[in-house]
């Protein structure tokens, strides 16, 4: 069962090396994922999986990417600017909700206090 992987990473290998020397022509560099896969019949599946292993780079060909993991519009990173932002933002909230909680704990003349009924 190994060798049957081996060979597919082998043939995967070809394609790409193929691919490659494909899209580093000059007419070829600035290409979008879609007409890389209409021109050379490559699944875009495999130049997503490239993209994310950084076989190709955002600086050598600027139009190719893959998915990003939380929306899914493509871009060279994992995660696109808009969800990256979006991700921040929420921290950065968080980050002040979690001071205001402990500026209240603080201010609280009972904290630390047990209180029987």
């Amino acid at each position: 069962m190994q060798l049957f992987g081996k060979k597919i990473d082998a043939r995967e290998e070809d394609i790409f090396s193929e691919l490659h020397h494909f899209l580093l022509r000059k007419n070829n560099r600035t290409l979008t994922n879609d007409e890389v896969v209409e021109l050379t019949g490559v699944s875009s599946d495999l130049i997503y999986k490239w993209v994310k292993a950084g076989k190709l780079k955002k600086s050598i060909f600027p139009n190719i990417g893959a998915p990003c993991e939380r929306c899914g519009k493509i871009t060279q990173a994992k995660i696109c600017v808009n969800c990256s932002s979006s991700i921040v933002s929420t921290l950065n909230q968080e980050k002040k909700d979690q001071a205001w909680f402990n500026q209240i704990q603080r201010n609280n003349p009972r904290a630390g206090t047990y209180h029987y009924k």
